[in-house]
């Protein structure tokens, strides 16, 4: 009997011991209740290293979760030496800040970007639907499941409020559980808690540990680092922040907007370019000899003149009638709209080009000026050199269009492909 007695009491103490251990990293906090439920996911992330508390005993569950908080758990989750990340990116980044290593890690390999004029806005409270894009480029980054259920957008009364940047990530949240709706409302732009961060994470805990079998390598840190979103500077890629995307209506897509302009892909019939030959040149903001085309404002309505194609439209007629060789785009929250930095090239006349010219019979009064490349002149064009049975139909039209048509009082004439001409006109 004494024997029993003293194995029961044996595994009472041993049931003690494993009872507190699992629990030992909630119990210490005189804000977080068992019961509670967030208990569990407190537990599990400050077990894990991904959280501390915001004291010795209290770990303010309600608090807001701010940008800088969202990514030191995500950097904590990762592993991440902050040795490895001594300098930082940002300006409001302050380098041996708490935070600061774990942001140049989530940079760098293109897990968050800036918003906006060298800075993070690091005390910014985080999005519902900036977590999912985070979490997502997370799972992306370690090799992690990505699959999506399509659809499931539709099922909440405000799931037509994901911004375009975030729905695919959104769907694969929802898909994996990681986030759900609350009150029946998915709130993609609400903020979140720490409580609320800590269930994401423990929700997670499966899926992002199915990667890599590796734990994911940070990247040797360059020593002039950069916030570009692209890990390749030469990819062609807008630069857009988080902000920007979430101004950005449901029929703007910036990916959408770049394809369109580089391979002339579309989904409107009303399409009517195959794309440019002008290359991707992001230092082409700031050099001279450069004009500048601002279309697809973000403000106020959604309207279909600033969809996706019809700004990659406009963009390859500038890019198009200027004959250009070079072109940047970017969507800047000061400007408040996408913004098409062009480069027309200068070439010697072609052959026809200059039978053309020569038969001109036009006023002194209407000067040829070169210039009407960077001010959105008006223009006419392709006049192609068949279909006006060459120079001479092409100069007659010309010459209807500046005096009987439109007044003008200079004009430039391009030929962006052999044999295709455009007028470019100002009055």
């Amino acid at each position: 009997m004494k024997k029993l007695i003293a194995t029961l009491l044996s595994l009472i103490l041993l049931a003690s011991v494993f009872t507190s251990t699992a629990f030992a990293a909630a119990e210490k906090f005189t804000d977080v209740k068992p019961g509670a439920w967030y208990y569990t996911a407190v537990d599990y992330a400050v077990s894990e290293k991904l959280f501390s508390g915001t004291s010795a005993n209290t770990f303010s569950p309600e608090e807001p979760m701010t940008r800088a908080m969202f990514v030191t758990v995500l950097g904590n989750k990762a592993k991440i030496d902050p040795k490895d990340y001594p300098t930082s990116s940002f300006s409001d980044v302050k380098a041996g800040i708490w935070y600061a290593p774990q942001v140049e890690w989530a940079v760098q390999n293109g897990l968050v970007n800036g918003t906006g004029g060298g800075k993070f806005s690091p005390d910014k409270r985080v999005t519902r639907e900036q977590m999912a894009v985070i979490l997502y480029n997370y799972a992306k980054f370690t090799n992690c499941d990505l699959t999506v259920r399509a659809g499931l957008l539709e099922q909440f009364p405000d799931g037509e409020r994901v911004s375009g940047y975030a729905k695919y990530a959104m769907e694969w949240a929802i898909t994996h559980k990681i986030i759900s709706g609350s009150g029946g409302r998915l709130d993609p732009r609400g903020t979140a808690t720490r409580a609320q961060v800590a269930q994401i994470f423990y929700s997670s805990r499966e899926l992002l540990a199915n990667g890599s079998s590796e734990d994911p390598q940070p990247p040797v840190p360059s020593p002039s680092p950069s916030p570009s979103p692209s890990p390749d500077p030469d990819a062609p890629r807008i630069p857009i922040t988080d902000e920007v995307r979430a101004k950005l209506k449901p029929n703007q897509d910036p990916e959408k907007i770049l394809d369109y302009v580089l391979n002339g892909k579309n989904d409107d019939p009303t399409f009517s370019y195959d794309g440019t030959t002008a290359k991707w040149d992001p230092t082409l903001i700031g050099q001279t000899g450069v004009g500048i085309k601002a279309l697809g404002s973000w403000e106020n309505v959604e309207d279909e003149m600033r969809s996706s194609s019809a700004i990659a439209n406009g963009f390859i007629k500038m890019l198009t009638r200027t004959a250009s060789d070079r072109f940047y785009i970017t969507a800047e929250d000061k400007d408040g709209c996408f913004c098409l930095y062009y480069h027309p090239a200068e070439v010697e006349d072609s052959e026809k080009m200059g039978e053309i010219k020569s038969l001109l019979n036009l006023p002194d009064s209407i000067k040829y000026d070169r210039s009407l490349c960077y001010e959105g002149a008006g223009w006419a064009g392709p006049m192609r050199w068949e279909q006006y049975h060459g120079a001479a139909g092409i100069a007659e039209k010309i010459e209807y269009y500046l005096t009987d048509m439109h007044h003008a009082i200079q004009y430039y004439l391009t030929e962006p492909e052999p044999g295709v001409f455009y007028l470019l006109y100002g009055e």
